[in-house]
């Protein structure tokens, strides 16, 4: 367990700076759940990181913003892992960054997962991440017309209304995000 800040009080908005998830266990504004997740081994990608920030961005029109990988084409809400000690909040807005030009505010957060990781075949976790879904608006008045960042390598993106089939297989956690904002 990550421990608890004292950088940041119940005052200020998880929005402005969030360096510890566990803080928002007992707010009643923000659903916390907990999850399992089952891998072949002990090394998977959530291994050294302390969680995922993950951002909801909707638009005027209640679209929601999707990076699409370009070679994969699988569409999910923009993210990024988060390194222990960092800022969630401003992990989450880096990764919008890179997603789109748009301008945009982090509203507040949506939701908290804590997620312990087993390997197969062992009854207790050897590691617990969170995944931090932010909840962010388009400020301003921008052209949707194309939400794309040019200088994005890997990653387009585009406003979708419903949850797309094309979401990365088996991750029904990816699903259940993106449906936070439409459905």
């Amino acid at each position: 367990m990550p421990e608890t800040s004292t950088e940041t009080t119940d005052d200020v908005s998880p929005a402005d700076s969030l360096t510890d998830p566990e803080r928002l266990r007992d707010r009643a504004d923000v659903p916390f759940t907990s999850e399992e997740a089952m891998h072949d081994d002990r090394d998977h990608c959530n291994t050294d990181t302390a969680g995922r920030a993950v951002v909801g961005l909707t638009n005027d029109a209640g679209d929601v913003l999707l990076a699409v990988h370009k070679e994969e084409s699988v569409a999910m809400l923009p993210h990024c892992g988060v390194e222990p000690g960092e800022d969630w909040a401003a992990v989450a807005r880096g990764t919008v960054e890179i997603t789109t030009d748009l301008p945009f505010e982090l509203d507040g957060v949506e939701a908290v997962r804590e997620i312990d990781h087993f390997a197969e075949g062992e009854d207790e976790p050897h590691a617990t991440t969170y995944g931090v879904v932010f909840r962010a608006s388009v400020a301003g008045d921008p052209d949707t017309a194309d939400p794309s960042h040019d200088e994005n390598e890997h990653w387009d993106a585009d406003w979708f209304d419903a949850v797309p089939e094309n979401t990365p297989e088996g991750s029904g956690l990816v699903e259940d995000d993106i449906r936070l904002f439409v459905d």
